[in-house]
């Protein structure tokens, strides 16, 4: 499979709206039999103008809700779009996503869910189930758990997404794929997906400061912009932030990186 193209797409109010798990007023929302619609939630079950959506076992695709935000995984990419929700209704708007490549029937799933969310109307949740219809349109809900948060150190993290300020694009995957670790002896190593590094850090409050750090290896193509850019977070103090599976760093100027436990 090819290498996905790097592509820019707007955040809206943020890339943390995307895996973040709901818990404010926004998520609240009742609903005639007294539940809310907070979650996160897994799609199990759909139909769409008379037909099911083929769900795919290695493509989950996921909602949540925060700050008035419509977030989650549609089956290969990250999507956002803002949200209005009421006991009833549901109605979003401005939904957009991440457009890095991914293998078919993913894709495939991936448009067909978009298309079917923009044509909600209303929700209803009962127990750990919440359905969303439209004119034609039935999406059935799962809720579950949000994963344990992953220890800062002692974990190898894996790129997936480059942030510029209101902008983010997906990392270059494939068998080069730019990784973090950071131990207890205050050592951090790691790849851009062509050059390795060494260094090391200091935690203090919320941020972790990059002394003593060295690259080795050349690099060219698709791979420049992202060397560079994670270069340009990591060469100083950076903001971290670990929500569940997910590590992400922030330096001055809106430049960020977030990472994936893997």
């Amino acid at each position: 499979m090819a290498k996905p193209a790097l592509v820019f797409v707007s955040l809206l109010a943020g890339l943390a709206l995307i895996a973040a798990a709901c818990g404010d007023d926004s998520s609240t929302h009742v609903g005639a039999d007294g539940n809310s619609l907070s979650g996160p939630w897994i799609l199990v079950d759909s139909l769409v103008d008379g037909t099911p959506l083929a769900l795919l076992a290695d493509y989950a695709v996921t909602m949540n809700i925060k700050d008035g935000q419509l977030g989650g995984r549609a089956a290969c990419n990250n999507y956002g779009g803002n949200l209005t929700v009421t006991e009833t209704d549901f109605r979003s708007s401005e939904v957009f996503q991440n457009e890095m490549g991914c293998e078919e029937p993913a894709m495939s799933l991936e448009f067909a869910y978009l298309s079917a969310l923009t044509r909600v109307e209303f929700w209803v949740r009962s127990g750990d189930v919440a359905e969303l219809t439209g004119e034609g349109v039935s999406l059935t809900f799962a809720v579950v758990s949000p994963p344990p948060t992953t220890d800062l150190v002692d974990t190898t993290w894996e790129l997936d997404t480059i942030i510029h300020g209101e902008t983010a694009s997906g990392a270059i995957g494939g068998t080069d794929t730019a990784q973090l670790s950071l131990d207890v002896e205050g050592r951090i190593t790691g790849s851009t997906g062509c050059r390795t590094f060494v260094g090391e850090f200091i935690e203090t409050g919320g941020t972790i400061t990059i002394t003593n750090f060295a690259l080795e290896g050349i690099c060219g193509g698709d791979f420049l912009s992202q060397d560079n850019a994670i270069v340009s977070v990591l060469e100083g103090e950076v903001t971290v932030t670990v929500d569940g599976q997910h590590l992400t760093l922030m330096a001055a100027g809106g430049e960020g990186l977030r990472y994936t436990a893997s």
